[in-house]
């Protein structure tokens, strides 16, 4: 008996279906963000537009469905995303057959940068309207993301000038040299030479002291910048503690100065500035004990559903005072104050703890082993610190059921967006767009967490 099998021909042709979404599976997740694409209000993409002549360009939507699809499969690249339009169903459906170019892709990207934060809350709204957000326990943490820039260029401020004086008498040896060689070929050849020519290796030194003298001047422009900003800070410290000795009536060990030297670049001049990505900053990573040019990408996480419900970034190394403004993003994003609010040992500061209070939220922060504290309650059994005070907090049978699920629920956000997406480095440079490329990452983990819910 003959062997049987299903018609199998390449050149057959095909009667398209008149959906190219039915090419789909049932309930597949990039018809899901299409869907949820069409419904959002992306005025804020359609402003930077202007009428007029030309080649029509890409519809936003488009452009919008391809990245938030790309960021939630680790696809992030322009030219991958690009590729895909071509040789990926999904991608290709959400593009309606076109193939817009890596340039395109990329340029909305760094272009629209601002809208991405109004994608973020309207993702954040459809959550909310689902149910999914309860807001009563929020869990904050952070991680460190490589940046796109090489940790082996960034140089101290004193090196710097150093290497500019060297660059300087190397130019001057070089334009010695040149003036040299033109007056022995002015004798050989006669005066048909143009004299202002300059040597391959001068254009590149004065490129290399143009971008140094840059860099220079930015890391003097931000120390002066702090300069002006520290008495403001000062005394909203002073007006912190006298509010709290003013309530409590004792005293604590007053913090040094914030900047004891008063001089301007003394405070950052052995701190070490990229010239590629400005913003970076040198930062031990938690899991290698290892040191990477990177960014502290911050969440906050709703205990239960684990939705991002507010997402930052910062360039210090620690987490030591980053807990006000995740609390702060999270009121405002979601109206409303949580009950509770978790962190690890790395944002505690009896300042925040008071201040976290005052909010109405009831915090969990394990004070850094050997900490004593400074600020004094009166208690029960006698007078102790805040520190203090927290470690026995965390001890009680309702502390230990609280804490205990900020691990299990911020760490496994960091897992799911750095190993299932893959999102180990920024592809933009520069503070402002690498926020704007964390919330993009933000809105398709939500998005996410969404279909699973609603399906």
């Amino acid at each position: 008996m003959a062997r049987r099998f299903r018609p199998y021909n390449l050149s057959q042709p095909l009667l398209f279906s008149t959906d190219i979404r039915e090419w789909l599976p049932k309930g597949h997740v990039s018809i899901f963000i299409s869907d949820m694409v069409e419904s959002m209000d992306l005025s804020s993409f359609y402003a930077s537009y202007e009428m007029g002549r030309g080649r029509p360009g890409y519809d936003p939507r488009l452009l919008l469905k391809l990245l938030v699809y790309g960021y939630s499969k680790g696809i992030r690249s322009s030219r991958r995303i690009e590729a895909a339009t071509h040789e990926d169903v999904a991608f290709r459906i959400l593009a309606g057959g076109c193939h817009p170019d890596h340039d395109t892709i990329a340029a909305f990207r760094s272009r629209h940068s601002a809208a991405f934060s109004a994608v973020f809350l309207q993702v954040l709204e459809l959550c909310k309207k689902a149910g999914l957000l309860k807001v009563e326990h929020i869990s904050i943490d952070g991680t460190k993301v490589k940046a796109n820039a090489s940790r082996c260029k960034s140089e101290p401020y004193t090196k710097l000038l150093k290497t500019r004086e060297e660059l300087e008498e190397e130019i001057q040896a070089i334009l010695l040299e040149a003036d040299e060689i033109d007056r022995k070929e002015d004798q050989k050849f006669g005066k048909g030479k143009r004299g202002d020519e300059l040597p391959p290796e001068l254009l590149d030194k004065k490129t290399r002291q143009a971008a140094i003298d840059r860099l220079i001047a930015e890391i003097e422009s931000e120390a002066h910048q702090k300069q002006r900003e520290y008495p403001e800070k000062k005394a909203k410290m002073k007006q912190e503690d006298d509010e709290w000795m003013a309530e409590n009536g004792r005293k604590f060990e007053r913090r040094p100065p914030l900047n004891p030297t008063g001089k301007p670049v003394e405070d950052i001049i052995l701190s070490r500035r990229n010239p590629t990505d400005y913003d970076s900053r040198i930062m031990k990573s938690g899991t290698s004990n290892g040191h990477c040019q990177g960014y502290n990408c911050q969440a906050a996480v709703d205990v239960g559903s684990q939705i991002i419900v507010s997402a930052d970034v910062a360039n210090q190394p620690n987490d030591c005072g980053l807990s006000r403004p995740l609390l702060m993003q999270a009121v405002e994003n979601t109206g409303q104050v949580p009950s509770f609010l978790s962190a690890d040992s790395g944002y505690f500061s009896e300042r925040d703890i008071v201040w976290i209070e005052k909010q109405g939220v009831d915090p969990y922060i394990p004070p850094r082993k050997g900490d004593i504290g400074k600020r004094f309650v009166r208690t029960s059994r006698g007078t102790k610190t805040l520190t203090e005070e927290m470690r026995d907090k965390l001890m009680t049978a309702t502390g230990q059921r609280i804490y205990s699920k900020r691990k299990s629920t911020i760490e496994p956000v960091f897992g799911q967006v750095k190993e299932n997406r893959g999102f180990r480095s920024f592809l933009l440079r520069g503070i402002d767009k690498v926020k704007a490329e964390w919330q993009l990452i933000a809105t398709a983990h939500n998005l996410g967490k969404l279909k699973v819910a609603t399906t």
